[in-house]
């Protein structure tokens, strides 16, 4: 099954700077403590670097939202510490940027996404090979983006279909490398909580 899905028609401009890479507009977090702790790994860290997203929905378009980034690595392994977010591109220390903005289309229409389906971006990219898994104890929609500007790199993002999350529950990128493909960055959702608020 091939679709073509127009951006001009689809795109949802989740917002500006950092929430650029979110999900989920803040508005879609029920009232209360919603915690997210993702897994960052790129072949330049020996240890995973963990990222914590915190949104406190205090009800009344009112939020809290908190980042903390931990590491440990060399000195040069941290000289390029630190997650950031901007416009189109997810950028990790280490230089690795992963664009997507042909897959914000995707965000909102992920209701309609099937699993083995292949559909066609405008630009010519694809987002192919989807399944269903469960990521964090969230149900997800994962697939493969294809950029026929860059064949030699491929990346595989989850989309959450059951929980607001901030940022997507899987971004991996890979390089075609003698004919196999290598893991060059990998942030994946590892624990996902949610506390209402008391009384």
């Amino acid at each position: 099954m091939r679709k073509t899905i127009g951006l001009a028609v689809m795109l949802v401009l989740m917002a500006v700077g950092v929430t650029a890479a979110a999900q989920a507009d803040l508005s879609a977090f029920p009232v209360g403590t919603t915690k997210m702790v993702y897994s960052i790994v790129t072949e330049e860290m020996n240890d995973p670097e963990m990222l914590t997203i915190t949104v406190v929905s205090h009800g009344e378009d009112q939020y809290t939202l908190g980042m903390n980034v931990e590491a440990s690595g060399t000195a040069d392994q941290l000289g390029g510490f630190g997650f950031l977010t901007m416009g189109s591109s997810l950028s990790y220390g280490g230089g690795q940027d992963v664009s997507y903005s042909a897959l914000q289309a995707l965000i909102d229409q992920r209701s309609h996404l099937q699993p083995g389906g292949d559909y066609i971006l405008a630009g010519g990219g694809s987002f192919k090979d989807i399944t269903s898994v469960e990521i964090a104890g969230i149900q997800c929609l994962q697939g493969s983006f294809l950029d026929p500007k860059n064949e030699d790199t491929k990346t595989t993002m989850a989309f959450s279909l059951t929980s607001p999350v901030y940022v997507f529950p899987l971004i991996r990128v890979e390089e075609l490398r003698s004919g196999e493909w290598v893991t060059t960055l990998k942030m994946e959702l590892t624990d996902y909580e949610f506390t209402a608020p008391e009384g």
